[in-house]
């Protein structure tokens, strides 16, 4: 496999757009092919994960991951974007105690419906939310159903601040989460720092920072800090191909699964293959594509140009 793909851990700074990191990585390593997986508001700071070359097609994969973040919270007040870059829109001279608030949080753990935040990224009608709010145009967002595994107080700073930590699923808004807490505590609140720890089992100690990285993203040892693709990919059930399979699959042909050679050993695993939404395939522990099963057949749906 090519050594410019794979995945680099970014600390990102407040202040950076997501879209910044990725365009100085782009940039520096003369790689057009560079995304991120999950964005992080440029108030927030914490682990990005960057996908670079080949390993931008699995980009997903990250996206689906869990993540943790910290919080701090301002109770009292409510704003246009529900953290700290927003206007003031209603104030509340309640401040629940750290009592009250611990006996709220498990109201916010499990299956949960939570309405987005009006500025940020989702899509109405094909214009991003963040610009028709921008515009002073109404807007109203669907309640989405997501899933927060967890939900601690982490610190109490003061009457008017206090720190959480969530370990939640993809699409949660941890804005969402604060101003929700406030309605429910009968006061108002939101988000004034936001920090992400963990990515899956990828943790925000093993990035690299950007200063850091604009130094070593010249210079060969920035190779050192690429997780392979191959590591992502291990979340996913796989296929071991020969040679032989494994060229035909990079050619778009199909594989009856009565002439994969290791296809009973991928069977004694995965007996219910059908039901597998995602699944690819390697040679020789490199992964080739990802594939499909259906009417035992195996097709390729994206090939890796490896």
């Amino acid at each position: 496999m090519k050594e410019n793909n794979g995945w680099l851990l970014i600390d990102k700074h407040i202040g950076a757009t997501s879209r910044d990191i990725v365009n100085i990585i782009s940039k520096c390593l003369n790689e057009r092919k560079v995304g991120h997986a999950g964005t992080l508001d440029p108030m927030a700071s914490g682990l990005l994960a960057v996908a670079v070359g080949e390993a931008t097609k699995s980009i997903f994969i990250m996206q689906n991951m869990d993540k943790v973040y910290e919080f701090k919270v301002r109770w009292g007040f409510s704003t246009t974007t529900d953290d700290m870059q927003g206007t003031v829109l209603l104030e509340s001279n309640i401040r629940p105690t750290k009592d009250e608030i611990i006996k709220t949080l498990p109201d916010f753990i499990g299956n949960i419906k939570q309405i987005p935040p009006n500025y940020s990224a989702i899509k109405i009608s094909g214009v991003r939310s963040y610009k028709l709010a921008r515009q002073n145009k109404e807007i109203r967002h669907k309640s989405r159903l997501v899933k927060i595994h967890d939900l601690k107080y982490k610190k109490y700073i003061n009457k008017n601040y206090s720190v959480f930590e969530v370990i939640c699923s993809k699409g949660t808004f941890v804005r969402s989460i604060a101003r929700d807490l406030g309605k429910k505590l009968k006061t108002e609140a939101h988000v004034v720092e936001l920090r992400r720890k963990y990515i899956g089992k990828f943790s925000v100690k093993n990035a690299i920072l950007l200063d850091l990285s604009q130094k070593l993203i010249h210079s060969p040892l920035i190779l050192k800090n690429l997780i392979p693709m191959g590591d992502i990919l291990k979340v996913l059930p796989s296929i071991k191909l020969t040679n032989d399979e494994g060229y035909k699959i990079k050619n778009g042909q199909k594989l009856s699964v009565n002439d994969v050679k290791y296809f009973n050993e991928f069977l004694k695993d995965y007996p219910n293959y059908n039901q597998i939404e995602d699944l690819y395939c390697c040679v020789n522990d490199v992964p080739i594509a990802f594939l499909k099963i259906e009417n035992n057949k195996i097709r390729p749906l994206r090939v890796f140009n490896v």
